[in-house]
């Protein structure tokens, strides 16, 4: 036999980040820098949307539930507040919310 094949892990950009926030901290430069990478690789698409404050506000909220899995309430609440605020701002109700519901669940 030739051997077994081997399957790579294989992280998404959002697993790697979560990885390297709860191993090293928000304020490590390697995760920091990801994060940064991250978030301007995002926002290159957000600007590009055709519904550019739904977008925004979905950015937001994928970069919450991020900070959340990664053990960092405070940062997520701010990114879930963020969120709330701009669904409120386009007048976006059941968004709203949807993003009242999923901050009570985490407080």
């Amino acid at each position: 036999m030739l051997g077994e094949p081997k399957f790579e892990s294989r992280e998404s950009a959002e697993q790697k980040l979560v990885r390297l926030l709860k191993d090293k901290g928000v304020h490590d430069p390697e995760a920091n820098e990801f994060l940064d990478k991250w978030t301007r690789e995002q926002e290159m698409t957000i600007e590009q949307a055709e519904d550019y404050p739904l977008e925004q506000i979905q950015f937001n909220l994928r970069r919450a539930r991020l900070y959340f899995k990664a053990g960092y309430v405070d940062e997520a609440l701010e990114d879930f507040e963020d969120a709330r605020t701009q669904a409120w701002n386009e007048q976006r109700t059941e968004l709203y919310e949807a993003i009242m519901k999923e901050i009570d669940k985490l407080e």
